[in-house]
């Protein structure tokens, strides 16, 4: 007897699930898909209707470097292995 009420219940849940998988599959593919911006704001946790504002630059913030400084750098990079 447990046996058989162990079995509706299983069946009533895989019922159940596939139900909720196939239900509203119709109704989803109808719809349009987003917009590309409002998608990225809704999976960033962002409100898609704040404006999207450009980050300042600060004056904090390091510029590139110059051919110089690149140059530099691979001589002291060059050193290093020389020691070792």
């Amino acid at each position: 007897m447990a046996g058989f009420l162990v079995g509706i219940v299983v069946g009533a849940a895989a019922v159940a699930l596939l139900f909720i998988v196939f239900a509203p599959s119709r109704k989803v593919r109808a719809e349009k898909p987003l917009e590309r911006d409002v998608e990225t704001k809704l999976l960033l946790g962002q409100d898609p209707d704040d404006p999207t504002i450009p980050p300042v630059s600060s004056p904090d913030q390091q510029q590139p470097y110059s051919p110089q400084d690149l140059a530099q750098l691979r001589r002291i990079g060059q050193q290093q292995k020389r020691r070792r």
